[in-house]
């Protein structure tokens, strides 16, 4: 509490984005390796945050470590494009083969924010279309109806509102956003059909992370093409989560998905800030200075952040990475599952290979965000604090968030996460 006391007096909150803070204060770290932390009174934890799905690879993994030094030694900015971009955008259209062009900037927002305007661009169109629930950065267009809770907020199950989630959102701007189901081929093409020859994209992520694990049912992306396409819209894929962490190819890998854009941020960086954005080649040349799509940044491909996804992507999250990470994130998912049926505590799991997430109060997985959203979001803060006690940060500190699992994980991480769970559970089934 000193340290929360002293720093929020100069910093808003005591953090520096809004989702590490929670009551009765925030967890301060001092360091990371492998897949555990250490705060600043030196209290050890296993981390299945791992920076919101940015430590796929493990905190200070040394292969990632070494690239960085190297780099260091011959600059961390240089102010022109660097060496390194091309084989590190190489690997990424390897891992994503209908991606032929693409640019890198810093973060999810960035990386979004550029997809859809480029998606306007290409359509002459304004509209966006989100799922509810979704989050895709704090951008104005698209912090819309990321956590509605209020039922004036929601809108009817057939007509959901856009609901600006930050104030200094202008009105004009949440009109430009509509919003449908996750899962709901009839509530998107409902959206459609009202605003035919209106919207320009739709945005998704293949599995949702941010209301809770949520998977696609068979045939979901298919239809979703089907439209993009009856309607002449661009499919904007966002794999800022997902991308090169629920396998090497993220979800497009593992549901078939083909978009016209898609955006990476987190994982491929190894830990570094780094994002892209990418996809059909028509779309991408109209980026300057080949169109007039502006994209800029100056520390987009920066140096330090392209030798870390390099070293991330090409030597540490290889094909024997994601078998070991999948192993352990089956058993992780068989633990949790077994804790909830010896304990009999209300609850159930979403859960895509190295993440998962717990949905209290819920007897079935949710198909979508205003089912996700019944869980008991009160229950779980209890849940996590508990399993905080216990040595092990199961996921980010909000019911909407997931677990993962890295490269460096080791099995007595996962057998330490069951047991807190199990205890846990025994604790706060009542």
């Amino acid at each position: 509490g000193e340290y929360f006391e002293k720093i929020s007096k100069i910093i808003p909150g005591g953090v520096n984005t809004a989702i590490q803070f929670f009551r009765p204060y925030p967890l301060y770290m001092a360091r990371g390796f492998g897949g555990k932390l250490w705060d600043l009174d030196g209290r050890e934890y296993v981390d299945h945050c791992l920076g919101y799905g940015a430590m796929t690879a493990g905190h200070a993994n040394p292969v990632i470590i070494e690239a960085i030094s190297e780099q260091v030694k011959k600059g961390t900015l240089l102010g022109f494009q660097a060496e390194g971009a091309y084989e590190l955008a190489q690997e990424l259209m390897r891992r994503y083969p209908y991606v032929e062009m693409l640019r890198f900037s810093n973060t999810g927002l960035e990386a979004t924010f550029y997809a859809t305007r480029l998606a306007r661009a290409a359509t002459g169109r304004k509209l966006i279309v989100k799922m509810e629930g979704c989050y895709h950065g704090a951008s104005d267009v698209l912090m819309i109806s990321d956590k509605p809770r209020r039922r004036v907020q929601l809108g009817s199950i057939h007509n959901p509102a856009s609901t600006p989630d930050s104030l200094g959102t202008p009105e004009e701007v949440v009109k430009q956003t509509l919003v449908a189901h996750f899962n709901d081929v009839a509530s998107l093409e409902r959206v459609l059909k009202k605003h035919e020859n209106e919207v320009a994209a739709i945005i998704t992520e293949p599995v949702l992370t941010n209301s809770g694990i949520i998977t696609p049912e068979k045939d979901y992306f298919r239809e979703v093409r089907r439209l993009c396409d009856e309607y002449g819209v661009l499919l904007i894929l966002d794999e800022v989560k997902t991308g090169c962490n629920l396998s090497a190819g993220g979800g497009s890998q593992l549901y078939g998905i083909e978009p016209d854009l898609v955006t990476f941020a987190k994982a491929i960086g190894g830990g570094a800030p780094l994002a892209a954005f990418g996809g059909k080649r028509e779309y991408m040349e109209m980026i300057t200075p080949l169109g007039g799509v502006v994209h800029y940044g100056t520390y987009n491909a920066n140096p330090l952040s392209i030798a870390a996804g390099l070293a991330s992507l090409k030597k540490v999250m290889t094909d024997a990475a994601y078998a070991k990470i999948n192993k352990m994130g089956d058993e992780l998912y068989k633990g949790v599952v077994d804790a909830i049926a010896d304990t009999g505590i209300k609850a159930t799991v979403g859960r895509c290979t190295m993440m998962g997430s717990i949905f209290f109060g819920l007897d079935e997985p949710p198909k979508n965000y205003r089912e996700a959203s019944k869980c008991d979001a009160a229950k779980w803060s209890r849940y996590w604090l508990h399993m905080l006690n216990r040595g092990v940060i199961p996921a980010g500190s909000a019911w909407f968030e997931e677990w993962m699992v890295s490269a460096m994980h080791e099995p007595e991480d996962i057998e330490r996460t069951i047991q807190a769970t199990y205890e846990t559970f025994k604790e706060i089934k009542d």
